[in-house]
């Protein structure tokens, strides 16, 4: 696949390939990091994509809760306020709080189940279609980016105060330890999507190096992104790690994979 260079977000195909599983409900893309590789899942501005009336009005509390004990830790710490500023803030009871989260770390941290918008993980699904079945879609990195670019685009904290979050984050022994545990978690669904995508089983090793390449690209974009003095905008951050990432692999030939009798 060549470099790649803006791309106009336009659907390749609607359908999905044979075989290839159903998008389901709630995904997680793992994009942006605090030390030690714990990863903090984003809030975007989903509340009003997703289901009933029922269910947007709960997913719009529940954003709204994450939202504002995000901005609280950025402005004061993780110990700076107290669950019931939090719920003042909100304009909801503890009761209504306790109702949604167990602790207000979990407030901050938000979850692996705080969900992409549906219509962003449809479009990255579809994408995949038309590719011959057992075989990787040739616009995967690409999508990726226009994916990552939209979540990014839609993140509700602006970046002075994503910055501060990460560093309270990084302060707080509570917050890591439960960030870091919900690594995994958030690994697993993203290779679920992708799987849906690609039409390979989650565990395929295609699907598995996918993911380690994006969380990678991650790892690297975002702190570039939310570097004190970035004037650059996340697509051509996260394009340049890409191509980066698509030159090495690109200049090596693919390996001979070593004959059972080699491994004795």
């Amino acid at each position: 696949m060549p470099p790649l260079k803006r791309h106009d977000g336009g659907s390749r195909a609607s359908g999905r390939r044979a075989g290839c599983p159903a998008p389901y409900r709630h995904h997680r893309l793992p994009l942006h990091f605090v030390p030690q590789g714990a990863k903090l899942h984003f809030v975007t501005d989903s509340a009003s994509t997703d289901g009933g009336l029922r269910e947007r009005k709960r997913t719009a509390t529940k954003l709204a809760i994450i939202t504002a004990a995000r901005i609280l830790t950025a402005e004061r710490g993780f110990s700076g306020y107290t669950v019931e500023e939090l719920c003042e803030n909100v304009g909801i009871s503890r009761r209504t709080f306790f109702n949604y989260f167990p602790a207000k770390e979990d407030a901050v941290l938000g979850s692996p189940a705080d969900e992409i918008p549906d219509d962003l993980a449809r479009e990255f699904i579809a994408r995949g279609a038309g590719s011959d079945p057992g075989t990787v879609s040739d616009s995967l990195l690409s999508d990726f980016v226009d994916f990552a670019t939209e979540m990014m685009d839609r993140m509700v904290m602006s970046r002075d105060q994503m910055v501060q979050l990460k560093l309270a984050v990084a302060a707080e022994p509570r917050l890591l330890e439960k960030a870091l545990r919900g690594s995994r978690e958030a690994e697993d669904t993203f290779a679920g999507i992708l799987s849906a995508r690609e039409g390979l089983a989650p565990r395929d090793p295609r699907i598995q190096a996918a993911l380690t390449l994006f969380t990678a690209l991650g790892q690297r974009a975002g702190p570039a992104f939310f570097a004190p003095g970035n004037t650059r905008p996340y697509r051509s951050i996260l394009t340049e790690a890409v191509n980066a990432m698509h030159e090495v692999i690109a200049s090596s030939s693919p390996l001979t994979s070593p004959s059972p009798k080699d491994s004795e």
